[in-house]
């Protein structure tokens, strides 16, 4: 069976590393493909301040940060884990500190693996629930700082959906600053729920003539977490 080498490659890495390899730039083409990986590991987390091993564990092991959850469940995260940090120690050092044996095929290699460990990021969720509540989520940067998270508290308390349509939600939370990604930052760290229930008219309603009613409501309140949080 023939097969092209650049049918395996990531995106990235053929805008990245494909010249340097076709130049004989080998052991350069290598750092840069883990570069590409550490940088795409930084953008889909939006953690600026790890790097390398250290990245990987927050965002794949245990402790209070954002996660990157993978596709094939959480069971496997582990396994990630080892698989990203074996990456980085064994192949991004020692490109980084020497890469004196890394010939034509080492190199293409390290390209088709960086190539996966990408793909594995694309299909990987981002998830906030280990994030560590409050300080958690300034910390990691999700949030400017407290005040922050309690006026998209505020903002989200009571907001009403009919029929879970959304237009115009989003216009609003992005006009009062907030990106949808705080939106599920809250909404995993226990702060806000979404609920659905059936519409029902009441008297105003029909009083009204109301040109449309929906079948149902969705509804954003806080949680007890959230109410004891605005308290605060």
């Amino acid at each position: 069976m023939s097969l092209n080498i650049d049918e395996l490659l990531h995106p990235r890495i053929l805008t990245h590393c494909k010249k340097l390899i076709d130049d004989g730039h080998y052991k350069h083409a290598a750092y840069e493909a883990m570069t590409q990986v550490e940088l795409a590991l930084k953008e889909k987390s939006g953690i600026k301040n790890k790097y390398g091993v250290r990245l990987v564990k927050s965002l794949f092991g245990n402790g209070k940060s954002i996660k990157l959850r993978v596709p094939f469940g959480d069971e496997l995260q582990e396994q990630a884990e080892g698989l990203f940090v074996g990456a980085f120690s064994y192949y991004r050092n020692y490109t980084a500190h020497d890469g004196a044996r890394v010939d034509p095929l080492v190199s293409r290699r390290i390209l088709v693996l960086a190539s996966e460990l990408l793909d594995l990021i694309g299909a990987s969720d981002i998830s906030f629930s280990d994030i560590g509540g409050l300080d958690g989520l300034v910390q990691s940067g999700t949030f400017k700082n407290k005040d922050q998270i309690f006026n998209l508290l505020k903002f989200l308390n009571g907001n009403i959906l009919p029929d879970h349509v959304c237009d115009g939600f989003y216009e609003d939370l992005i006009s009062k600053g907030f990106t949808e990604s705080q939106l599920q930052a809250v909404i995993e760290t226990g702060l806000v729920e979404y609920i659905s229930e059936s519409y029902i008219a009441n008297e105003l309603d029909r009083l009204n003539d109301a040109a449309f009613e929906p079948d149902e409501l969705g509804c954003f309140q806080l949680t007890n977490l959230g109410k004891e949080t605005l308290a605060i």
